[in-house]
């Protein structure tokens, strides 16, 4: 045991070990394995069940994210494939129908037609009624903002929109 020791240590560490007695030989090897055992422990087995489990739970986040994402993928799929046709409703009747419905009509201090196009502003408006008011006129009138000025008021929540609405 001493000469396969004393080949592998450095000189000093070998004589040293070599004068000690069998029992402490063994005594010493025996702490020197706990020790190898105590530092394998933390330095590599703790990390690799934290990791382990932190993947797991990724694991589990990824997944839902990619069946959510291919569910979109197959209703984007789906709209793409529903054909639009063009909308017999009146935009201007739609425009001012929309605007009622939304408690904004008080609100627009200008709405003019040009070329089939609405510039619509409004000196003062609640920012999500705004936000509320195109994507209904966009769904139920197919009338889209072409151009859009949002300039934030003194009030949260508050902003002056200038808006142009097109086909």
């Amino acid at each position: 045991m001493a000469r396969s020791f004393h080949t592998l240590a450095p000189a000093p560490l070998a004589h040293w070990f070599a004068s000690k007695s069998l029992p402490e030989r063994r005594l010493l090897l025996g702490i020197a394995i706990l020790a190898l055992l105590a530092f394998s422990w933390v330095a590599l087995w703790q990390p690799l069940v934290r990791d382990t489990v932190a993947l797991r739970a990724a694991n589990v986040a990824d997944t839902t994210a990619l069946a959510t994402a291919r569910r979109m993928t197959e209703e984007i799929a789906g709209l793409a494939r529903t054909p639009v046709a063009p909308s017999p409703v009146d935009a201007r009747a739609t425009l001012e129908r929309i605007l009622v419905q939304q408690n904004l009509r008080a609100a627009v201090t200008q709405l003019e037609w040009q070329d089939g196009s609405a510039h619509v502003v409004f000196a003062a408006v609640g920012y999500d009624a705004l936000i509320v008011a195109l994507e209904t006129l966009q769904r139920e009138a197919q009338l889209r903002a072409a151009q859009a000025t949002v300039t934030a008021r003194i009030e949260p929540g508050i902003v002056r929109a200038e808006l142009t609405l097109t086909r």
